[in-house]
């Protein structure tokens, strides 16, 4: 069968002798030996003379391989980074970053080629049963592939290698499954798994390489990490800037940055060899009794070519009396989109052109037929569900969905959202509550003598980020985030707990970064929020990259003490940190001390939708960082029920220890106080 071979990735060789070769590899290895000699002894400037002989002598004599290559490139790009000679440590950066980059288009090209093979090759079948062999050998290369690719690269070539090589495959294995109507069982396991695997892959794993490497408590691996998270910094605050204010050795920086990568990746190989895997098994979901797992999925339809449609479909997994699974088709991604599109915005006027998507008694059913309805029956007997969004239904509050009794699925059911099901622990650990920081009633403004001064509002505001907020407003003093965060002191420190708040200007973005690495079990911000959705308009005049980086973690952040100069003219010069916490800064911190992240603001759960990743968004970022679990939100909140709602959702939990059960009751106690005003409550979704 012709299909066996399409996955292995084919090396092109030149008509040159063995032995010839070798005499040429004989020779270059000499060349590399006597530079390296040389920079032994300290003479650099010899060694870089006679490096730059053998750089010419390997690309004249080794164009059928790149290895020699990339040796020679990295040890000049080693002794130019130790002169600080930034010119040649950038151009040979770039010559390491072309050939890498023509590597990685000659891996795309054959993975399209065995796609267009494979697909070919199943429409030949009339009888669909046949191709599940091979669809099976297929699946198994993939996953063979994708975890010696991983094992080599970092979190963005991790995403590059899944999005463009191996999602097309697994969507391929959807389709086929959707187009029988799941009728083979033991392709659904198959599927399954597929989505267990991708959903997260990339935060786990690259968390996990830095996370792993730190528990060597090797020096000369953490003196490497120190130096990544310095030049994660550096090139963050870069490229938050507008281009003519960015340094001239931000390319430079971020050669040394993909580098130092290469080599935590290098490191964790040699040491976690063993340990390394993306396998992923349904069966072995941690459920108990009357539970039920959802795992939404959705996917790129394939039916003799890519068709225009995105399907969702769910994954339902029980666990007693036996394991089960069955798998249910939903809706076009299109249906959720047109709900979605006529959501009602009533009764929020003060959000001043917000794109938030609420919900209203009309759209809540609409969702529950939509999404819930086709389950229903699966649903009976169950007191719990776990359930892990895909795509859209990331933006959707499952809680606040009723059906044509009126009743609230947050009132049928105990919902938990986590990342995926594969999370899902049968004995939760408790957060730790023993700290609390607390952040709110915060400063925007940004006032100092001799500089321009950006005022102050008075404005009464939602938590929000303005989606159309022109660069020259300012952002409304929340006064009941400063009530929210001194009450919930006084409750924490009456239960015995080490508490404290920082609030007008010491909450800044310099106090959440000096946590990295000491941060309290809980850290709640009470603030605006903000995410702007990747704009297409490239004609539009953008003058801050918050609003126009191709990076989703730099248009989601949060707003603290002194932003408002920033905001208004694209950067603060007079200050290192300007007031706006960026996701993609968030991504570089420590938290992994913190067990509960709090975001008391508005759509901090937003973010660009990401193959089957999820959000990108403060939600990945905080994860990335190491937090355990997260509460944050969905649209815009009014400041005096989102206060209402934290109060409540703290004292239920510190006095039952369950914090699962403090977050579902106090979402049932606000819908008794607020029984048509989902808006004031549902937009919370605590993520684990």
């Amino acid at each position: 069968m012709k299909y066996f071979n399409l996955l292995i990735i084919l090396l092109i060789t030149h008509a040159v002798s063995a032995q010839s070769k070798e005499a040429l590899q004989q020779q270059f290895d000499q060349q590399i030996t006597e530079i390296a000699e040389l920079a032994k002894n300290g003479q650099l400037h010899e060694a870089i003379r006679k490096g730059e002989l053998a750089k010419s002598f390997a690309f004249e004599n080794f164009k059928d391989s790149n290895r020699n290559q990339f040796n020679i490139l990295n040890k000049l790009n080693f002794y130019y980074k130790f002169l600080n000679d930034y010119d040649n440590e950038l151009a040979t950066n770039i010559e390491i970053f072309k050939i890498r980059n023509d590597d990685l288009k000659k891996e795309q090209l054959t993975y399209t080629n065995s796609f267009k093979e494979l697909s070919e090759y199943y429409l030949s079948f009339e009888n669909p049963k046949a191709i599940i062999p091979t669809f099976k050998s297929a699946d198994e290369n993939i996953l063979q592939q994708t975890e010696q690719a991983f094992q080599y690269r970092f979190e963005d070539e991790r995403a590059t290698f899944l999005e463009n090589n191996i999602l097309p495959f697994i969507n391929l294995f959807h389709s086929f499954a959707y187009k029988t109507n799941y009728r083979y069982k033991s392709f659904n396991h198959i599927i399954t798994n597929n989505a267990l695997l991708v959903k997260g892959a990339l935060l786990n794993s690259s968390k996990d390489i830095i996370k792993n490497l730190e528990s060597l408590n090797d020096d000369i691996i953490n003196k490497k990490i120190r130096e990544y998270r310095n030049l994660k910094d550096f090139t963050t605050f870069q490229l938050s800037l507008n281009e003519k204010d960015r340094s001239n050795q931000l390319l430079t920086m971020q050669g040394r940055l993909i580098g130092l990568e290469s080599e935590l990746v290098l490191y964790h190989r040699r040491n976690f060899r063993e340990d390394f895997t993306l396998k992923r098994e349904w069966r072995r979901i941690q459920l108990k009794e009357k539970e039920i797992a959802i795992e939404f999925v959705r996917f790129n339809y394939f039916n003799e070519k890519w068709i225009d449609s995105t399907l969702y479909v769910a994954h339902l997994i029980k666990k007693h009396p036996n394991a089960s699974l069955e798998v249910i088709p939903l809706f076009e991604e299109k249906q959720l989109q047109h709900i979605i599109k006529n959501t009602s915005t009533k009764g929020m006027d003060n959000s001043r052109g917000s794109k938030a998507h609420r919900i209203n008694n009309t759209t809540t059913e609409d969702l529950y037929n939509l999404i819930i309805k086709p389950l229903e029956k699966h649903l009976e007997g169950i007191k719990t569900i776990y359930f892990s969004p895909d795509g859209m239904l990331h933006q959707i509050a499952l809680a606040a969905l009723k059906n044509t009794e009126d009743k609230l699925l947050t009132e049928r059911f105990n919902l938990i959202q986590v990342n995926s099901s594969t999370s899902i622990k049968r004995d939760l650990k408790q957060p730790r509550s023993e700290t609390a920081l607390f952040i709110g009633g915060v400063d925007y403004s940004y006032n100092s003598d001799g500089k321009p001064m950006a005022k102050q509002s008075t404005l009464p505001g939602l938590r929000s980020r303005n989606s159309i907020r022109g660069e020259n407003e300012n952002w409304p003093y929340l006064k009941g985030t400063k009530d929210e965060i001194e009450n919930l002191t006084t409750l924490f420190n009456l239960k015995g707990k080490t508490s404290n708040y920082l609030t007008s200007k010491a909450a800044d973005e310099k106090a959440i970064k000096n946590l990295s690495g000491n941060s309290p079990n809980i850290l709640h911000i009470a603030t605006h929020g903000f995410f702007y959705e990747n704009s297409s308009d490239s004609s539009t005049t953008k003058t801050n990259e918050y609003k126009s980086s191709s990076n989703p973690l730099l248009r989601s952040g949060l707003i603290l003490a002194g932003a408002d100069y920033a905001w208004q003219n694209g950067y603060n010069p007079y200050e290192k940190e300007d007031g706006i916490l960026t996701a993609l800064e968030i991504s570089n911190l420590d938290l992994s001390q913190t067990d509960l992240v709090v975001l008391s603001a508005c759509e901090t759960g937003l973010g660009d939708i990401r193959g089957n990743e999820g959000v990108y968004g403060l939600q990945r970022a905080f994860k990335m960082a190491g937090a355990n679990m997260i509460l944050m939100s969905l649209w815009e909140v009014p400041d005096i029920e989102t206060a209402e709602f934290m109060t409540s959702f703290y004292e239920l939990w510190l006095e039952n220890n369950a914090i699962r059960q403090a977050f579902n009751e106090t979402q049932r106690k606000m819908n008794n106080l607020y029984p048509n005003n989902p808006d004031k409550w549902a937009a919370f979704v605590l993520i684990e």
